[in-house]
């Protein structure tokens, strides 16, 4: 392997003191004799979204209520019943769960429920989340802030092999991995997961009204440098709602976030719609009762990776 040296370094009689390292030794030594981390003593906010879910909203007002006995908490439980024509405020409001009503939209159930929480911690836990886990998911997402190791948290969901993961894989991934490198470790391999807690200022977010609001958070997250640690999950089910539009949402957002932060040329956004274009289609040729999910996974990640560079490097 060829070393680079700087253009000054390269030649002369004073090249091998210039090429020496730079880094200060003291770096590498251990200066924090004792724990700096301070835990949180903050009241906690358990924020339920539901549309329609009388099916489940019990058993999660119940476990979350069940997360704050055992974190030793003082908080509360609060679902927001978005355009519900069901039975799930009255429910969760047997449940113990104060309930507050609003309109249509996953961002719009965000927002309601972010304005009636109280400052503290902040936990948002999907109204059809049902969790098999050893303790309550919000319990899993709220103790490392709680320690004080985390600004926020986002679950990294188990996922059954019983289809591909075909965002992370074709889409996020390679697309974030590219222009927002940093973020994919804060982020885990669900980053669309809605089931996160943060502190409460990590919130005052300009949220959309529509299911990007992850994709929104998770860049806010990101620009405000936060300690973001994925957590961890474990098996878990809910009902499966294909939004075929979502990821051509998404798409769009991130554009517009890379370009107006530097991390893409405005005369590059066509490239990438193009190498989405690629990959959706890819994406849509999977079929269960043929596919192996891991195999086609890494078929797909390897495509969506030499596409996506040799677009952009074209």
């Amino acid at each position: 392997m060829t070393d680079i040296l700087p253009d000054d370094a390269a030649t002369g009689e004073n090249a091998t003191d210039a090429a020496a390292p730079k880094i200060d030794p003291a770096l590498g030594l251990n200066l924090v004799p004792t724990r700096e981390l301070q835990a949180r003593r903050q009241p906690v906010t358990i924020c339920i979204p539901a549309h329609n879910e009388a099916e489940t909203i019990t058993e999660v007002v119940t476990e979350s209520r069940r997360a704050l006995d055992l974190l030793g908490a003082e908080g509360e439980v609060i679902v927001v019943a978005s355009a519900c024509a069901d039975d799930t405020a009255p429910l969760a409001d047997q449940a113990g769960a104060r309930v507050i009503e609003c309109g249509i939209g996953k961002g719009v159930a965000l927002k309601a429920g972010l304005a009636a929480a109280k400052d503290g911690v902040i936990a948002m836990v999907d109204g059809d989340f049902r969790y098999h886990g050893p303790e309550p998911i919000a319990a899993t997402l709220l103790r490392p802030i709680l320690a004080g190791t985390a600004d926020a948290t986002i679950a990294d969901l188990y996922w059954r092999p019983l289809y591909p993961q075909l965002n992370y894989y074709g889409f996020f991934a390679p697309l974030a991995g590219r222009l927002y490198p940093e973020m994919l470790a804060k982020v885990g391999t669900t980053p669309w997961s809605g089931q996160r807690a943060a502190s409460s200022e990590l919130w005052q977010i300009d949220l959309p009204d529509d299911f990007t609001v992850e994709t929104v958070i998770n860049l806010a997250w990101n620009d405000a440098l936060a300690r973001v640690r994925p957590v961890l999950a474990d098996d878990w089910t809910n009902p499966q709602r294909p939004k075929p539009d979502l990821l051509g949402a998404e798409l769009e957002f991130l554009l517009t976030h890379a370009v107006g932060t530097g991390r893409l040329r405005a005369e590059q956004e066509d490239s990438v719609r193009s190498w989405f274009g690629q990959v959706h289609d890819r994406m849509a040729a999977y079929r269960p009762s043929d596919d192996d999910p891991t195999q086609f996974e890494t078929t797909l990640l390897r495509f969506s990776i030499q596409t996506l560079s040799s677009l952009l490097q074209g």
